[in-house]
């Protein structure tokens, strides 16, 4: 009946799937037999480079401040509430989802960034903790007159304080929905803790808020959410948008 090939590129190369299919080296160890980096891949426009403008809390914090403190800036609201928010308390889920707030509805949703399409992920450590996040933040959006919704994302049921949680339950549709969904104008920001932090292909993403442990593989395949180029929407990596509550820059940067 003939031959088949099957050919298969990997965006995650992990040990095993080099010792599968690289090259053995004479110290025992595997290289690639070929790579398309993703260093080129950016400087020939099919991604774009998400550590350009990752930031941690406490550097956003420190910008903000000095703008604040320069004369010669025009003093936003919302560079005088930030320190209010610190020395509340930066630790509290509520806290943090005024910060994200506070950035996204103005640095991405009143500057109509992606012509007015763009979208942004919320990372939380786990399942629990992603629920809080999305109370907390409808909370926040009902307060503001619900410009527009957010939803979550997580495997299977979860029980928290004696109530059984499911995305479905939580979001009001089905969870083989939430592409479309989140596609679709009336949603603006999607909270996760791990499911659709890899493989998932949505060119509107371009902010992301980050309160999870990041490192190797997850955090390269976590931050590449947000590198799909969208020319239709005149998407740039100035665009791009990292808030980090839990990472440093250096391990970032590392893995």
């Amino acid at each position: 009946k003939g031959n088949a090939s099957y050919l298969a590129f990997t965006a995650t190369p992990k040990n095993t799937t080099l010792e599968k299919f690289g090259t053995k080296q004479a110290d025992g160890s595997y290289i690639p037999f070929h790579l398309y980096s993703m260093k080129q891949a950016i400087e020939e426009g099919f991604i774009l480079d998400v550590l350009s403008n990752y930031t941690t809390y406490k550097s956003y914090y420190e910008i903000t401040k000095s703008i604040e403190d320069n004369p010669l800036f025009e003093t936003a609201k919302a560079q005088k509430k930030l320190r209010s928010f610190v020395e509340k308390n930066p630790s509290t889920i509520a806290t943090k989802v005024e910060i994200m707030l506070d950035h996204f509805i103005n640095n991405v949703v009143k500057t109509k960034k992606l012509k007015g399409k763009a979208k942004g992920m919320v990372v939380t450590a786990n399942i629990e903790t992603a629920i809080a996040y999305h109370q907390a933040i409808v909370k926040k959006l009902d307060e503001l007159g619900n410009p527009f919704k957010a939803i979550i994302a997580f495997s299977g049921k979860k029980e928290v304080k004696g109530i059984e949680y499911t995305e479905d339950g939580i979001n009001g549709f089905a969870s083989k929905d939430i592409s479309d969904k989140f596609d679709s104008d009336e949603y603006r920001l999607l909270v996760v803790a791990n499911k659709f932090l890899t493989g998932f292909d949505q060119p509107k993403l371009c902010a992301m808020y980050v309160d999870k442990k990041l490192q190797g593989v997850l955090a390269v395949q976590a931050l590449s959410r947000l590198n799909r180029s969208a020319p239709k929407y005149g998407k740039k990596t100035e665009d791009l948008f990292v808030l980090d509550f839990f990472n440093k820059v250096e391990d970032i940067k590392a893995s």
